[in-house]
């Protein structure tokens, strides 16, 4: 049958009525269920300072991988700005965002001065053209470590520091040990620092192989160094830098006792060619020692700057035997240099407020009278240099001189280096774990020294008819080692990331 739709429908009203009592019972019933649960609580707010929450670590969350470039693998950890100071020696020579063109350009950086610096390359004599356009030359490039970059020079604060210990910084070595402490001169005097030489009331003060040098007094600026250092006014009244001429760091009897184990006559004739300053440890001991009235200001270590290595050759050992292939006669030098190093360092042992640096020898260069640029890296300096004897043979004027340059053994250096080096890291080690004894340095100058060719006086030394190829330029290449040195002195672990 149909289904009947009309409103008048009996049965749809019926449908209607029942649906709007399901829908009231609901209702009812929800309204019962509400009021008969059983009701949670509200907690109450923590009283502790939300800061004393436990933070999260990186473990339970993990920082995101981020890509600087989608094409590129995953970034490197963060480096330091700085190098450490065993890598700033490594690295090459590059030129000035804005190279010298004229000497006048050079002196706005490097403006004259009666300490250090040259008028020209090398000893006072008369200024050619030819010697301004090498100096300007030279001077047009600049050190670039391999990776990151030395802190900054600072003269003031370098003074400071040296103020901050009893007796400053000490050169002890040959005259290549002189360059370096004339271009501290030199950079001290360029800053508006001045100094007085040997003023008569310092302990031997007119000892021809000892010089020292006191920050000036009255002036201006030693007043304000003072002050920032901290230091009393005795301080001052010491040396900030201090040269000891010690061409081979012994004297003629520790010479004779290292050579006559290895087979020279016990009455051989004695040359007085090293210049030799007697008594050095009793002074460097002084000098180290703490004062009273300063030990709460004055208190960090005396700075020791070594170095001998040019004159460790058959040329300047002649007392040695002869006999033997080329070899074995610079065997015999290296076990007398060996020897040496042992006593030197026994002997800096028992001074325990020193900071030891021994700067390694600087690379000889026999063709440096042809060269006007530094190599383009290490590698292709070694290639370059790589057989020092046969070029210095090369640049002889006769046999006779051929031999007697040879024997200068130029391609020992840096042999006689890799000895000091062993020695200072042992030394170091055994500190370490004694706490106890001399701070041990190597400030290896090797790299930076064998990529310039022609960064050297190149004088001409008429008794061997040949070029100064050994002697550097100043400021030049030893620049370097002055802020080498600094690095080393201001650089910690904890600035490397700063």
């Amino acid at each position: 049958p149909t289904l009947i739709r009309d409103a008048h429908c009996p049965f749809t009203a019926v449908i209607r009525r029942r649906r709007s009592l399901f829908i009231f019972i609901l209702a009812c019933l929800g309204i019962v269920i509400s009021f008969t649960m059983p009701r949670i609580p509200k907690q109450p707010r923590p009283d502790f300072p939300l800061d004393s929450v436990p933070k999260p670590t990186l473990e339970e969350f993990p920082a995101p991988v981020q890509h600087e470039d989608p094409s590129k693998p995953l970034s490197a950890p963060l480096e330091s700005k700085y190098c450490k100071p065993e890598e700033c020696s490594q690295g090459t020579w590059e030129l000035r965002d804005r190279p010298f063109n004229t000497l006048a350009d050079f002196q706005v950086v490097y403006p004259p001065s009666h300490r250090g610096v040259f008028k020209i390359c090398g000893r006072r004599e008369r200024f050619h053209k030819s010697q301004e356009r090498r100096l300007v030359n030279l001077m047009s490039w600049v050190w670039k470590p391999a990776r990151g970059e030395m802190l900054k020079w600072d003269a003031d604060k370098f003074v400071v520091r040296l103020l901050q210990s009893p007796g400053g910084i000490i050169f002890s070595g040959d005259s290549i040990s002189r360059q370096h402490y004339q271009q501290l001169q030199y950079a001290l005097a360029s800053a508006g620092i001045d100094v007085t030489e040997d003023p008569d009331h310092l302990p031997q003060y007119n000892h021809h192989r000892l010089h020292q040098y006191v920050l000036k007094e009255g002036d201006a600026m030693t007043k304000y160094l003072r002050e920032k250092a901290g230091v009393p006014e005795s301080r001052l009244l010491r040396p900030i830098y201090t040269k000891m001429d010690n061409h081979i760091l012994l004297g003629e009897k520790e010479v004779r006792e290292i050579v006559g184990e290895l087979g020279a006559q016990e009455d051989f004739p004695w040359r007085d060619i090293y210049e030799y300053f007697d008594g050095w440890e009793k002074f460097l001991e002084d000098m180290a020692r703490p004062r009273p009235g300063e030990r709460d200001t004055v208190t960090e270590d005396t700075v020791v700057v070594l170095n001998t290595g040019a004159h460790w050759s058959r040329g300047s050992l002649y007392m040695l035997p002869n006999d033997g292939t080329v070899e074995d006669q610079q065997s015999r030098v290296k076990s007398a240099y060996a020897d040496m190093i042992n006593r030197m360092t026994r002997r800096l042992d028992a001074i325990p407020r020193i900071k030891v640096f021994y700067r390694a020898t600087a690379s000889a260069h026999p063709s440096c009278p042809s060269k006007a640029n530094p190599y383009s890296n290490v590698t292709h300096a070694t290639d370059m240099e790589g057989d020092v004897l046969e070029a210095m043979g090369l640049y002889a004027a006769n046999d006779n001189l051929r031999n007697v340059l040879w024997r200068w053994d130029w391609n020992r250096f840096d042999v006689h280096n890799r000895l000091w080096e062993a020695k200072v890291r042992e030394l170091a080690k055994q500190r370490e774990l004694e706490g106890k004894g001399p701070k041990w340095f190597f400030m290896d100058v090797w790299n930076m020294t064998i990529q310039r060719p022609d960064a050297h006086t190149q004088n001409r030394d008429k008794t061997h008819q040949s070029f100064d190829c050994v002697h550097w330029c100043v400021p030049g290449v030893v620049e370097q080692w002055t802020k080498l040195l600094n690095h080393w002195l201001f650089w910690t672990p904890e600035i490397e990331y700063s």
